[in-house]
């Protein structure tokens, strides 16, 4: 039998409807929920060991925009009936890579910050019409979308933007961040007495992650 390897690919649903050779790891989504009470996983991995792949499948499954009977059947994780039909495309989902916020400086970086978070706006920008999220938020929403935000509401984002998808499904989201050591990596190899950038982008991180 012939196997074909889909040799950089990171998207699961792609990987999968591709028919491209896959190792199953699915049943990692059982373990996570199932044999642990943690509300915040790390993944830490090498470089080229999958985190990417693994994210997009953890997206996939539990993505309530998304109908992933499909993709997932025949892997390990259909095994767990009725685990699936509680957890399968049941949740908002907010997944989202950092890794193209970099630059020779904070100011660069910042930017990038604000349009990796404008592009995550638009493609959530339904909820703009929904009438169960809070006006401030939708407003901030605008901001961000536009980049037009100040750092207070960018600190507080990824939070304002949970919160209205809470509000339109009625439960809590599902939040995966990849590539999260790439802003703080980059600002430490360029930080110097001359350009302060660790501790700016530290401090932008830092809200970010302890806000959401």
């Amino acid at each position: 039998m012939l196997f074909r390897v889909g040799v950089g690919e990171s998207d699961f649903a792609r990987l999968r409807e591709s028919g491209n050779y896959y190792v199953d790891k699915t049943d990692i989504i059982y373990e996570l929920i199932e044999e642990t009470a943690n509300k915040v996983t790390l993944f830490t991995r090498p470089r080229r060991f999958g985190k990417t792949l693994m994210a997009s499948m953890l997206s996939n499954f539990f993505s309530i925009r998304k109908d992933s009977r499909e993709i997932f059947a025949g892997l390990k994780i259909t095994e767990h009936r009725q685990f699936c039909e509680k957890w399968m495309n049941q949740y908002p989902v907010l997944f989202l890579s950092f890794k193209d916020v970099e630059a020779e400086t904070f100011e660069g970086a910042y930017k990038m910050l604000k349009t990796k978070l404008a592009d995550v706006c638009k493609e959530l920008d339904f909820l703009l019409e929904e009438d169960m999220v809070n006006p401030a938020d939708r407003e901030i929403f605008r901001k961000l979308m536009f980049k037009t935000a100040e750092e207070d509401d960018v600190k507080n984002s990824l939070k304002t933007i949970m919160r209205m998808m809470n509000a339109v499904y009625g439960r809590n989201s599902v939040l995966l961040i990849d590539e999260y050591d790439v802003p703080l990596a980059r600002a430490s190899e360029k930080d110097t007495a001359e350009n302060k950038y660790y501790s700016s982008m530290l401090d932008v991180i830092k809200g970010i992650m302890s806000t959401a």
